[in-house]
Formats: structure tokens, C-alpha cells, sequence
């Protein structure tokens, strides 16, 4: 691949982390069809995604997912902070 594309970076994935509920949706046309999911616990795991950048971290779980972890996970992460997010958006208003 090398020889092929040339010298090629590692890909720097972040990921934010949170347990909930979503809903599914397709949303397009006869040509073309998305899927859509709506939630308030995506918005979460979004803005924890948006997160790493600030604190310099691949992966921000929420607590709601460190609560379901086991104690022997548990014990290989470290507290970074606590962020309280605004997860509410302007819609409707």
C-alpha cells in the first residue's frame, strides 16, 4: 500500500460514550434513503465525542456507561472532570 499511496498517517478516532435510547428513521426518497436517529442520549454522546478535543482524549464515556461497566474496567480509567452538559436545543422556541 505504501508503494501504491505513499506514506499514510494513522487515522485519530474519538469517540464520546453514553448509554440510551434512540429512534430510527428513514428519511429521503425513492432514489435515495437515510437513516435518521433522534435522541437526547445521542445529543450526549455527541457532545462527549466533541469533548476530546478539548481534553486531549480518544475515548469520554458518561457515568451512565461507567455505571454499567465492572469493577475490573473500571479500574483501568481515570476521572478527567465533571461536565455538565446543556443538552437541550432551541427547537420549538
Amino acid at each position: 500500500m505504501v508503494q501504491r499511496f505513499g506514506s499514510m498517517t494513522r487515522p485519530y478516532l474519538t469517540f464520546g460514550l453514553h448509554l440510551g435510547w434512540t429512534i430510527q428513521g428513514a428519511i429521503g426518497s425513492d432514489n435515495k434513503i437515510d437513516a435518521c436517529y433522534l435522541s437526547p442520549h445521542l445529543q450526549i454522546a455527541s457532545r462527549l465525542e466533541e469533548l476530546t478535543s478539548t481534553y486531549d482524549m480518544q475515548i469520554i464515556l458518561s457515568e451512565t456507561v461507567y455505571n454499567y461497566m465492572s469493577l475490573k474496567a473500571r479500574n483501568t480509567l481515570r476521572k478527567i472532570d465533571v461536565i455538565l452538559l446543556n443538552t437541550f436545543t432551541n427547537a420549538g422556541l
